[in-house]
């Protein structure tokens, strides 16, 4: 019974090959060696999980042999060591190669199952147990000792040393993976801040440059010196907008705005834009106040609204108009720019690269993954439409 119970035990280290991390969790093994920091430094893999395990067998097979020695007067030393020693190896490496078989057959998506972890922590050390014992038995030649594993008394010893063993299993590796999964998602979430914060700093930049490219400012102060003589209060309108719409866009730092702030910068940018155009273009803004002070993603309807002026409105002879609303269904704010430019087709054969847009969607991914939506569709009787979708 004491050499099973030490074989037995040896097979706790030898669980390192069954996958029991969540999908984006780095595969790892768990071996119980990897508590002293000598043997932490090598990467898991299956020559060093093999000798893992024979050491760690050898260090069971070493307390068991002590333990016998201690509570028995008369003893055999060396022979004491090398039979505990040969079932701890024939155990511990039985159960190690049905895992490793498991591991190779059944899929990573089922062997992730809470069904399927359990019963491969209760019925597998049942199994390995089983047969380990007979290999051992075999190779020592023990007749008498193999022929009582099939006795009703062999079978409940057997039976309970597998039990031991389980117990053991749970009792490691089920935390274990607990903290790994933790471990992996606290790693995608500090991830998926990362990029949501490196896709706003992007988006920030990009609008700032388009707010300061040279055509922009070359064709608005160009309009305000022609204004100067003639309608020098219009001069000094365009200037005050332009200084207001710079500002806001130099000045957003945060992750977040409200909405009634992007509307605000809306307005200052299609003000601009409709003196410069003149009667070409119509605009309006119809946003609930409740929804005023809603927090959502910097720029988001900027760059749309840049691409409904630029690409549809501004190729068009007798240019058109732009509208931008906000509404509230049900636990989502939609948010959407609707233009009477050129339309998504007519669009789409333009200079436009649709960064813009792509910038878009690539935030709104990174930021809320499928919970978030943007489309874009032609507008009846002629322009597009895009609509964002957002969580409240």
């Amino acid at each position: 019974m004491i050499r099973a119970i030490a074989s037995a035990t040896g097979y706790a280290m030898t669980t390192d090959r069954f996958d029991c991390t969540p999908a984006t969790a780095p595969r790892r093994s768990f071996h119980p060696l990897e508590m002293i920091p000598f043997f932490s430094r090598w990467a898991p893999g299956p020559l060093r999980d093999f000798v893992y395990s024979f050491i760690f067998n050898t260090l069971i097979a070493l307390v068991f042999t002590a333990l016998a020695v201690l509570f028995s007067d008369r003893i055999d030393l060396g022979r004491q060591l090398w039979v505990t020693f040969v079932f701890a190896q024939c155990i511990g490496y039985t159960i190690y190669v049905i895992f490793l078989v498991v591991d190779a057959v059944v899929a990573p998506e089922v062997r992730r199952r809470p069904a399927v972890r359990w019963m491969n922590f209760t019925v597998i050390p049942v199994i390995g147990v089983f047969i380990g014992y007979w290999i051992a038995t075999t190779l020592m030649n023990f007749q008498q000792t193999r022929a009582e594993m099939f006795t009703l008394r062999g079978v409940a010893s057997i039976l309970t040393v597998a039990l031991i063993i389980a117990g053991i299993l749970i009792a490691i590796f089920i935390p274990r993976e607990r903290a790994a999964r933790m471990q992996a998602q606290a790693a995608t979430e500090e991830a998926r801040a990362n990029a949501a914060e490196r896709e706003t700093t992007v988006a920030r930049m990009q609008l700032l440059e388009a707010q300061v490219e040279p055509h922009f400012l070359y064709n608005t102060l160009a309009h305000v010196v022609s204004l100067v003589d003639s309608e020098p209060a219009l001069a000094k309108r365009m200037l005050h907008r332009l200084i207001d719409l710079l500002r806001a866009t130099a000045t957003s730092t945060q992750r977040t705005m409200t909405l009634a702030t992007q509307l605000d910068l809306l307005r200052s940018y299609l003000d601009l834009i409709a003196m410069r155009m003149g009667p070409r273009l119509a605009w309006s803004i119809d946003a609930p106040a409740d929804l005023a002070k809603m927090p959502i993603p910097p720029m988001l309807l900027q760059p749309i609204v840049e691409n409904a002026i630029k690409h549809g409105i501004e190729p068009k002879v007798e240019g058109g108009r732009v509208d931008v609303t906000a509404r509230r269904e049900g636990d989502r704010l939609v948010l959407t720019v609707v233009d009477t430019g050129l339309g998504v087709s007519s669009t789409r054969s333009t200079a436009s690269t649709g960064l813009g847009l792509a910038n878009v969607r690539a935030r709104l991914a990174t930021l809320f993954g499928d919970r978030a939506s943007l489309a874009m569709a032609d507008n009846a009787p002629a322009g597009t439409r895009v609509t964002i979708t957002l969580p409240l």
